[in-house]
């Protein structure tokens, strides 16, 4: 089965401001993040359903070796991003910890 894969625009905004903070350290740790979230995102639409629901029908998967964590839900064939976030950040109320 695949699944198609839809960021909402506010999961862009917030790896748009991640991509930028690491750009202001340096080019490279931006680029590893980048690949690292593409990496997150293939790797959810090839096995959605192989991440522990966390929180209602919501599912959680690590940016590579970054403290980033995306947050998922799989709606039919569909698997939505809602959110890219720290790990460190005060959890959720709607998303979980």
């Amino acid at each position: 089965m695949s699944f198609a894969l839809i960021v909402t625009p506010e999961a862009i905004i917030e790896a748009a401001e991640i991509y930028a903070y690491h750009k202001q350290i340096s080019q490279a740790l931006a680029d590893r993040f980048d690949k690292g979230l593409d990496a997150c995102f293939k790797d959810i639409t090839r096995n959605p359903t192989g991440y522990q629901v966390r929180k209602k029908n919501y599912r959680h998967a690590m940016v590579g070796k970054f403290r980033y964590r995306v947050v998922f839900a799989v709606i039919g064939q569909d698997v939505v991003v809602f959110q890219v976030r720290h790990t460190s950040r005060k959890p959720s109320k709607k998303f979980g910890p």
